[in-house]
């Protein structure tokens, strides 16, 4: 059952309010909405997008070029070089006027081509992303474009699924989202559907889902508050927007150097022209002529092209690492950086979980992408070298096996992961060696906050337990220990040589986990 029209939005913000005002302030209900009143508010609210600021036309785009005072400069040489024809006793430098006008053609195609060339690259970045969402409508699921959610859509959300709109959560099942987007901590946050304060910041308000995050675990369903610009990441478009289009240092530069050789050749010419006036015999029409020769003498012809030239050669190095650059004079700028200041995720690291290194046998096994992608496991005969010493291999296969198995990464036809960032990184890392992780899963208790570990039952020849978690917790819930292929006991000693190995790791900024197996 639905209502005609929303009321209004409620007194507190959306992750303070109580389910049943969102309900009545969106005008619905756990059963979704009617295709005509969904039809409606799509007209009322619009489309469910991010808008972007006017796009700078092709002919805009062409006419930039032109806009530099060095530019300014070579044209009026240009000018003067065919306006000494008019003078009595003159002519016409047709050659310098035609060579000044094909270098200012050069540099203007050479730098249009470069800007539209990036600009058409942007675009199909963008035209790749077309997103879909699950939302429930006339009594059914349904499979729309993301761009048609509107207020008062209930979604569902599965493991892998990108969050169409900013919503309030109504049920989730063990649902974990990765929100570095907007708060930069890579670290998935788990979900809830209790009411939190109205002051809490963004990054913990555990009842809401934003826009363009994503689901890394579990599945839940929530109600779309917000759409398109209104939206977190809506919010941030929007200040972008607002924000100054200031020139770069070097566009301020270049200007300045333009101004400074424009005044300085007109100083010249009127200091030539006035010694040549007072103090020879000089006719007017000499004198004028030589100072439109010093004038277009004076100009730097070339510096346009080659200022162009060099910061195209500068963006298709970046090109070259994967980085697009939407204007040339941002080059120089990002190469005059002295310090850069910004969160960690996504630019100085790369937003995803690695495995780094291994803890097995007594050894530790430092793995690096050259060798976790050559093979140099143990697997099938291969194997992972153990702190650089060829004669020691520990047998890492078992421990692998445990990550790929205590494990809920999906993989798709396209070898694309979908899952938390630890588990996408242990998965990958055993496939990457080799590991099968064939076995029918029996049970799974999922990791908690207060277990602080993961344990799944696999059926593997028999009925197998395996185990993830804090080092300390698997620890505590072991006897043994598995050493060269053999089972020891274990001892307060290997016990805490065992912790004193994960503190290693802990110190060296690296996220440690333990695992353990039970055959039974």
């Amino acid at each position: 059952m639905t209502r005609s029209n929303a009321d209004t939005t409620p007194s507190e913000p959306w992750h303070a309010t109580a389910m049943g005002d969102i309900f009545s302030a969106l005008a619905t209900d756990e059963e979704g909405l009617s295709t005509d009143e969904a039809d409606r508010r799509l007209s009322e609210y619009g489309t469910n997008d991010i808008h972007e600021a006017e796009r700078t036309s092709t002919l805009d785009l062409l006419l930039s070029q032109f806009r530099n005072p060095l530019i300014y400069l070579l044209v009026v040489a240009a000018l003067l070089s065919l306006g000494t024809g008019f003078l009595p006793g003159g002519e016409p430098s047709y050659t310098e006027a035609v060579f000044i006008v094909l270098i200012i053609t050069a540099n203007a195609v050479f730098g249009f081509v470069q800007d539209y060339q990036a600009a058409r690259s942007i675009e199909a970045l963008r035209e790749l992303a077309t997103p879909q969402a699950t939302v429930f409508r006339d009594g059914k699921k349904q499979l729309i474009d993301a761009e048609q959610v509107v207020p008062g859509d209930i979604i569902y959300l599965e493991q892998g699924d990108a969050i169409p709109a900013d919503a309030r959560v109504l049920n989730a099942e063990e649902l974990r989202t990765n929100e570095s987007l907007l708060t930069g901590e890579s670290k998935p946050v788990e979900k809830t559907t209790e009411c939190v304060d109205d002051d809490t910041p963004l990054a913990e308000r555990r009842n809401m889902v934003y826009k363009n995050t994503t689901v890394v675990k579990g599945r839940g369903r929530a109600v779309v508050v917000e759409t398109g610009m209104e939206t977190e990441v809506g919010g941030i478009a929007t200040q972008l927007e607002e924000a100054d289009d200031r020139q770069t240092p070097f566009q301020t530069e270049v200007e300045h150097l333009g101004k400074q050789i424009g005044g300085l050749v007109v100083s010249l010419i009127v200091l030539v022209v006035v010694v040549q006036f007072l103090f020879t015999a000089t006719e007017s029409t000499a004198i004028l002529l030589v100072g439109i020769t010093l004038a277009v003498a004076g100009v730097p012809e070339g510096l346009p092209a080659v200022v162009t030239f060099t910061l195209a050669l500068g963006a298709r190095e970046m090109v070259d690492r994967n980085a697009l650059v939407r204007r040339l004079p941002v080059v120089e700028s990002l190469g005059s950086v002295d310090v850069i200041v910004t969160d960690k995720t996504g630019t100085v690291t790369e937003n995803r979980m690695t495995v780094t290194r291994l803890y097995a046998s007594g050894s530790v096994v430092n793995l690096s992408k050259s060798n976790s992608k050559s093979g140099n496991g143990d697997v099938d005969g291969r194997r992972v070298v153990a702190n650089g010493d060829q004669s020691r291999d520990p047998d890492v296969g078992q421990l692998l096996r445990c990550g790929s198995l205590c494990n809920n990464v999906d993989r798709t036809d396209d070898d694309e992961y979908r899952g938390e960032p630890t588990e996408i990184a242990l998965r990958k890392v055993a496939d990457d060696e080799g590991i099968d992780p064939s076995g029918e899963r029996i049970r799974e208790i999922q990791f908690s906050s207060e277990r602080k570990r993961m344990t799944v039952i696999v059926e593997d020849g028999e009925p197998t337990a395996y185990m993830k978690g804090a080092p300390e917790v698997v620890l505590e819930r072991c006897d043994s220990y598995l050493e060269d292929g053999d089972v020891h006991e274990l001892t307060n000693k290997q016990r805490r040589e065992i912790l004193n190995q994960t503190e290693s790791f802990a110190e060296d900024a690296l996220r440690v986990l333990g695992f353990a197996s039970e055959a039974r």
